[in-house]
């Protein structure tokens, strides 16, 4: 196993214990590096998209810092072993579920995909401890700061000097962290920078991990989002999904709403498991199309058919102004989002769920699944 050059370590440049509040028009410093944007381009067994797109960052920041080997495997052991490479949102810090996330963690108050204490690092604030680009980053300033130290260090224990959690937790990530760094190591990571040299402050924009999730969303709407989209990638099995979680390994469309919605509500709403009866339970409420919001529930009927043969959960725009879906598609895909145009010609139902309706009609499995 190789070691950290010293020289690396010891020649990088200083670091700054806290950055400076940014607004959506500042730049971070450019010693930072700004991650890629676009698919990730690579399959790794295991991982969804999302996953192999925050391990790009990993692998893409490093580079563009210049970061040894084993100081980015490190760090991949860290993303794998604190979130499975997921941004996570904590019900601890309310402010962190304004912002998109690819599921929740309730370990005290860790916010992201490095699990950082807002109480110990939140003086950047919220908006900026939710950008994965700043956490990854953050990793390497742990890494800069821990200077010639390092170079004796293996890649799990550098792990753990930084995270300091439960010894030996990041060994056992080892294997996948290197075989994330083969898959990106020759990614150009100066090819696609998310804005020039640098990084525009964390919040800002849609379509991102960690950006301002929109404001007509209510609480309830980001707490469906949230409790759905901590099972992305997970496999589509027709009939699969209670108020537990996956059944069979898996979700269908309507099992994955009714999970979201029944955690959503704190166990109030509790949707039967087909999309028609999920259209018309009596703690829906009926919004116009132009009116949905994230969190709200869309239903598919096809031309000529009166029952819905799909559904799944409105999760707002991304960057270029697509309606987005988050989904259980059908057999041989995955928990993922879709836009709302691949359903283009057939009508398209709005449906609101408030945690103060009538929680009646429990699970019925009857019926189509979808």
């Amino acid at each position: 196993m190789s070691a950290v050059p010293v020289l690396v370590l010891t020649l990088l440049l200083a670091v700054v214990g806290a950055e400076q509040g940014a607004s959506c028009t500042v730049p971070l410093a450019s010693a930072h590096g700004a991650g890629m944007s676009g698919p990730a381009g690579r399959s790794v067994a295991g991982l969804s998209e999302s996953q192999l797109v925050m391990a790009r960052n990993g692998v893409a920041i490093g580079l563009q810092r210049r970061m040894p080997e084993p100081v980015i495997v490190a760090e991949l052991a860290a993303l794998a072993t604190e979130s499975s490479f997921r941004n996570l949102a904590n019900p601890s810090v309310p402010e962190s579920l304004n912002y998109s996330n690819d599921g929740l963690g309730y370990d005290h108050d860790s916010i992201g995909p490095h699990q950082l204490r807002a109480s110990v690092w939140g003086s950047v604030g919220i908006a900026t401890l939710m950008n994965p680009v700043h956490q990854i980053n953050w990793f390497y300033d742990q890494a800069e700061k821990i200077g010639a130290a390092a170079a004796g260090m293996s890649p799990a224990q550098l792990a753990q000097a930084i995270e300091r959690s439960a010894p030996n937790a990041y060994a056992g990530q080892l294997d996948l962290a290197r075989q994330l760094y083969a898959a990106f190591a020759d990614v150009d990571p100066g090819a696609t920078p998310r804005s020039g040299s640098s990084s525009m402050a964390p919040g800002c924009g849609a379509g991102d991990s960690g950006a301002l999730v929109p404001g007509e969303s209510s609480a309830f709407g980001q707490a469906v989002i949230a409790h759905a989209a901590r099972w992305m990638g997970t496999p589509y099995v027709w009939g699969g999904g209670d108020t537990s979680g996956p059944t069979g390994g898996g979700f269908d469309c309507s099992g994955l709403t009714l999970y979201a919605v029944y955690h959503a509500s704190g166990g109030r709403i509790r949707l039967p498991h087909y999309t028609q009866a999920q259209q018309d339970h009596p703690a829906t409420q009926e919004v116009p199309f132009a009116q949905r919001a994230p969190g709200d529930l869309v239903f598919f009927t096809a031309p000529g058919d009166a029952d819905s043969h799909h559904v799944g959960i409105y999760y707002g725009r991304d960057e270029s102004g697509r309606d987005l879906l988050l989904h259980a598609p059908q057999t041989g895909q995955t928990v993922t989002l879709t836009p709302l145009s691949a359903w283009e010609g057939e009508r398209m139902d709005i449906r609101r769920y408030t945690p103060q309706a009538s929680a009646g009609g429990g699970i019925n499995s009857g019926g189509r699944a979808s």
